[in-house]
């Protein structure tokens, strides 16, 4: 119905463009084939793929450091060649000191395999030692070895990191997630403004060439009716001054079109030579979003609400922290194994003996001047700043979200309007343009009907543009296809690959 209704706006919108013939091939685009082009090799889209992807990397470096670890280090040359003091026994039995050379080569591996507790913060650990010492003189080369030594390493009454990162990160994963999706309806959003930028600019070459040959053909006419005493000079010379203006616009909107033509073309990663053309369809998805769905979809997907939240847990995280070093802290260290030494590789694996480690430090403050108290109050204060500003973030957000759902519901009269404006706008052209042939009317009559057409034209193709732009602002708040009434989807594993 609406096809019939703006028939002759689209026979205007799709008319070749009055350009000089090009060699280049001429590649027609629609808005939809902009936005996909856009979603694949426009440089915002790599930008959010390439953001998503170091989001993904710090995600899975969080996941491995719950994973055990496994973990080789070796010195297999340390050689020292040294003048040291060394206290030894004389002949008559009495300790002196002397200096003495020290040549000595040693050598040592260790492999370890340690596991994160996150329940408690420490960590716990299994590793082998081998170890070779040679003094570089008669004495034989000995050998050290810890086959087997198990330990345990456990911060007490401290802060632990693994709690806060089990809550932190996958909450900033999944805003990493939202981000991604938000950034390419941003894209389509983009892709609309140049899409339609470029589209004005091609609409207005063609109705500024429709214009100046119209008002060339008038121009002869009044030159007859001039001749004939029909019309006075003043009349004369107003049509050959609609003519040459109308010439300048055309002049001015081939540049401006060059322009935006350039813009889209950079925007999508085409090359100077592709020469764009754009299809622009009167169309428009029929499509009454209602209000209170929008917005509890908004607060479940829109990643401000997951960023105030991450913000939140930050100051929680941070406050926790000062108040654990605020406090006084102790560290557990406790460890058993079996070691042996010996002069060769068989020996120094036999019947090992026990070795046992047990260590507790603590550290208690004293005085500090306040500087620990200070900054748990700190803490605290910036705590309560991220939840008042997220509770106001959060109004002002529902309350933008409302207004776009409501801006957009209005778009489809806005567009009928628009539509309707055109239609009459063009028809009153013709008929204002067959009486000033007849003589009925003035120039000025002309003149005003003729601004009045292109104003209308301009509107229409401005209506169309705000009717998308809102289209995917929804989309961008929501994280939804209301279209399809389905969540916005994306593979998250085609971007890391």
């Amino acid at each position: 119905m609406r096809k019939n209704v703006f028939s002759l706006l689209a026979f205007v919108l799709l008319f070749p463009t009055l350009l000089p013939a090009q060699t280049a091939q001429v590649t027609q685009l629609d808005l939809q084939k902009v936005i996909t082009l856009a979603q694949t090799n426009s440089l915002d889209a790599l930008l959010a793929k390439h953001r998503f992807r170091s989001n993904y990397w710090s995600y899975r470096s969080y996941k491995a450091n719950y994973l055990p670890s496994v973990s080789l280090q070796t010195d297999p040359v340390d050689l020292s060649r040294s003048i040291k003091k060394n206290d030894v026994l004389n002949e008559n039995g009495e300790w002196v000191t002397k200096y003495a050379r020290s040549n000595t080569l040693s050598s040592t591996m260790s492999l370890e395999v340690s596991q994160n507790l996150p329940i408690t913060g420490g960590r716990f650990y299994v590793s082998s030692d081998l170890g070779r010492l040679d003094l570089l003189n008669s004495d034989p080369a000995e050998l050290m070895s810890t086959p087997i030594s198990i330990g345990l390493v456990q911060p007490l009454f401290g802060y632990n990191q693994f709690k806060w990162e089990k809550k932190i990160e996958p909450l900033n994963y999944e805003l990493a997630k939202k981000n991604f999706l938000s950034s390419m309806e941003e894209v389509n959003l983009k892709a609309v403004r140049y899409f339609y930028d470029m589209a004005l600019a091609q609409m207005n070459v063609k109705t500024s060439a429709f214009n100046k040959a119209n008002n060339d053909t008038l121009y002869q006419i009044a030159k007859g009716r001039f001749e004939l005493g029909m019309i006075d000079q003043g009349d004369l010379m107003q049509m050959e001054l609609n003519l040459l203006t109308s010439t300048d616009d055309l002049n001015k909107n081939i540049l401006d079109l060059e322009v935006k033509k350039s813009n889209l073309r950079t925007f999508l990663g085409f090359s100077d030579k592709v020469n764009v053309e754009l299809i622009t369809s009167l169309d428009v998805p029929k499509l009454e979003v209602n209000v209170d769905k929008a917005l509890e979809l908004a607060r479940e997907n829109n990643p401000t609400m997951l960023s105030i939240q991450s913000s939140i847990l930050t100051a929680e995280q941070n406050l926790a922290k000062q108040q654990a070093d605020a406090r006084f802290t102790a560290n557990l260290i406790a460890s058993y194994g079996l070691t042996q030494r010996a002069e060769d590789l068989e020996a120094v694996y036999r019947d090992p003996g026990e070795s046992q480690r047990l260590n507790v430090g603590l550290t208690i403050p004293v005085l500090d001047w306040g500087m620990r108290r200070g900054k748990v109050k700190m803490a605290r204060s910036s705590l309560d700043v991220a939840k008042v500003s997220g509770e106001q973030t959060k109004i002002d957000f529902e309350q933008e979200v409302f207004l776009g759902i409501m801006q957009f519901n209005m778009q489809d009269d806005q567009l009928i309007l628009a539509a309707k404006t055109d239609t009459i706008s063009r028809t009153r052209y013709d008929i204002t343009k067959q009486k000033f042939m007849l003589g009925n009317v003035d120039v000025l009559k002309l003149n005003d009907a003729l601004a009045q057409k292109d104003r209308a034209i301009a509107n229409y193709m401005s209506a169309l543009r705000t009717y998308w732009n809102y289209f995917y602002t929804v989309r961008k708040t929501t994280l939804w296809d209301f279209e399809k009434d389905m969540p916005l989807e994306q593979n998250y594993d085609d971007l890391i690959k």
